[in-house]
Protein backbone atom coordinates (compact mmCIF):
# COMPACT_ATOMS: atom_id res chain seq x y z
CA UNK A 1 0.00 0.00 0.00
CA UNK A 2 1.49 3.56 -1.08
CA UNK A 3 0.58 6.02 1.55
CA UNK A 4 0.03 9.75 0.40
CA UNK A 5 2.07 10.85 3.61
CA UNK A 6 1.56 14.62 2.91
CA UNK A 7 -1.97 14.30 3.67
CA UNK A 8 -1.58 11.99 6.11
CA UNK A 9 0.96 14.57 8.14
CA UNK A 10 -1.30 17.36 7.51
CA UNK A 11 -4.51 15.83 8.59
CA UNK A 12 -2.17 14.75 11.76
CA UNK A 13 -1.42 18.09 12.32
CA UNK A 14 -4.33 19.95 12.27
CA UNK A 15 -5.81 17.65 14.76
CA UNK A 16 -3.46 18.24 16.64
CA UNK A 17 -3.34 22.02 16.57
CA UNK A 18 -7.29 21.22 17.35
CA UNK A 19 -6.25 19.64 20.08
CA UNK A 20 -4.11 22.87 21.51
CA UNK A 21 -5.68 25.69 20.49
CA UNK A 22 -9.48 24.67 21.34
CA UNK A 23 -8.92 22.19 24.40
CA UNK A 24 -6.04 23.71 25.88
CA UNK A 25 -3.98 20.27 25.43
CA UNK A 26 -0.14 21.20 25.51
CA UNK A 27 0.69 17.63 25.05
CA UNK A 28 -0.51 17.86 21.23
CA UNK A 29 1.51 21.44 20.47
CA UNK A 30 4.69 19.08 21.38
CA UNK A 31 3.21 15.98 19.70
CA UNK A 32 3.10 18.57 16.51
CA UNK A 33 6.73 18.84 16.49
CA UNK A 34 7.18 15.24 16.17
CA UNK A 35 5.27 15.00 13.34
CA UNK A 36 6.91 17.97 11.52
CA UNK A 37 10.29 16.29 12.04
CA UNK A 38 9.21 12.70 11.18
CA UNK A 39 10.49 10.60 8.62
CA UNK A 40 7.78 9.05 6.30
CA UNK A 41 7.88 5.87 7.88
CA UNK A 42 7.99 7.29 11.46
CA UNK A 43 4.68 9.15 10.68
CA UNK A 44 2.88 6.42 9.49
CA UNK A 45 4.24 4.07 12.54
CA UNK A 46 2.69 6.86 14.58
CA UNK A 47 -0.39 7.34 12.60
CA UNK A 48 -0.74 3.08 13.33
CA UNK A 49 -0.59 3.80 16.65
CA UNK A 50 -2.85 6.14 16.93
CA UNK A 51 -5.60 4.11 15.33
CA UNK A 52 -5.76 5.73 12.12
CA UNK A 53 -7.25 4.06 9.41
CA UNK A 54 -4.21 4.09 6.87
CA UNK A 55 -6.60 3.11 3.61
CA UNK A 56 -7.94 6.82 4.03
CA UNK A 57 -4.80 7.77 2.43
CA UNK A 58 -3.67 5.05 0.16
CA UNK A 59 -2.63 5.87 -2.92
CA UNK A 60 -5.31 4.24 -5.77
Amino acid sequence: MIIDVDKLREDMLNEDYGAFFVGGFGGALAESVEIERASDEELVEMAQRQGIDLRKYEVK
